[in-house]
């Protein structure tokens, strides 16, 4: 029986000090901050041992994760903060349909030296790609079979 971790959306916890408003960070072992352009996609990432915290600081992405056979979309804005944690294992992808590359904050989360597979993008896998290109053309959210 596998062992099914859950992606997770949470909500950004701030506060605000006069005109000031700061977000309450993520524990993590390691902060990355990524540019995501112009794109439908087409290619994944699967971590070994590391747990992506992503909010996206500017721009907008959709965040699209591969879990038990479907594709699954979390639209991400800079207008509607909010962190995805994706746990180790599940593959990922982004597309990001602005004309701007979108900026993206990582609090990763290690459980073990980092494997330099983890940053090469794999192909979306060829049974995936209809379903990849619907979710890219803009079809319906929500969690689509692959």
């Amino acid at each position: 029986m596998a062992f099914h971790r859950p992606v997770t959306v949470l909500p950004r916890q701030v506060s605000q000090s006069g005109t000031t408003l700061f977000s309450t960070p993520l524990p993590s072992d390691e902060t990355q901050i990524a540019e995501v352009c112009s794109s439908a996609g087409g290619e994944l990432f699967c971590h070994r041992r590391q747990t992506d915290q992503l909010m996206v600081l500017r721009g907008s992405i959709d965040l699209i994760v591969l879990q038990a056979g479907i594709l699954r979309r979390i639209t991400l804005r800079e207008d509607e903060a909010t962190w995805v944690r994706i746990p180790p294992g599940v593959p990922h992808g982004a597309i990001n349909r602005g004309r701007q590359p979108a900026v993206v904050v990582n609090a990763v989360l290690r459980h073990g030296p980092s494997d330099p597979r983890d940053y090469r993008s794999r192909p979306v896998p060829a049974a995936l790609a209809p379903t990849w290109a619907a979710i890219a053309a803009g079809a319906a959210s929500g969690p689509m079979a692959a």
